[in-house]
């Protein structure tokens, strides 16, 4: 029998601010699920959404009072792109806009409150188009003969910015979220979520300052 949906809450703890387009050279160039973080840094054209997306789950079910459902590895997550004018949620093609890991599993985690709970992560995720964007989160199940869509939840506007750049006539603009390669200010300092979940053991990558174009 497939869940009831209204039983399961996702909240969007952490969502994407800024992005930097993925070189086209680097189009299905995705780090293998054994390489190491010295080993991603050698691929500079694509960085991740930052800060890295992170939604928690909850599962109202009285008779799981141990919420054994934290450690379950029939749950998983996917992450689709939308554009942030499309009330629909219609999503984009993956192959083309998207990149990196595109699938979480749920971790069970210490929260910043140091209670246990579910989350899904997605530390290695890119995107390969400019403009303004939503992601949409979706959750599944697997059950024994079949796999179950159970809800969905759609992130905020990726976040426009002002950035200090040389040239005068766009220093007072507000970028697209999604930059080229040449406008992209850097990748901000790690949250104190992404800190926590990293030092739990999660492969993020940890920003102890923020880098910016000069």
């Amino acid at each position: 029998m497939a869940p009831f949906s209204d039983d399961y809450t996702l909240t969007i703890r952490q969502g994407p601010d800024r992005a930097k387009v993925a070189d086209k050279k680097d189009k299905g160039r995705q780090p293998s699920s054994v390489i190491c973080l010295s080993d991603v840094d050698l691929l500079p054209e694509r960085k991740p959404v930052d800060p890295p997306p992170i939604v928690q789950l909850h599962i109202r079910d009285p008779a799981d009072p141990a919420q054994n459902y934290l450690q379950s590895p029939y749950l998983f997550m996917c992450v689709n792109l939308c554009p942030a004018s499309d009330e629909d949620t219609t999503v984009l093609d993956t192959q083309a806009s998207l990149s990196g890991t595109l699938v979480s599993s749920l971790h069970r985690l210490k929260d910043v409150d140091n209670l246990d709970g579910g989350f899904f992560v997605f530390g290695d995720l890119s995107v390969k188009v400019e403009g303004d964007y939503r992601l949409r989160f979706s959750l599944y199940e697997m059950l024994k003969t079949e796999v179950v869509f159970i809800k969905a939840t759609v992130s905020s506007t990726f976040k426009g910015m002002s950035v200090s750049l040389k040239d005068s006539t766009a220093r007072s603009n507000i970028l697209p979220p999604v930059w080229s390669g040449k406008a992209f200010p850097g990748m901000c300092e790690s949250t104190f979520l992404s800190r926590s979940f990293g030092d739990q053991g999660v492969r993020l990558r940890i920003r102890k300052e923020p880098r910016s174009v000069l």
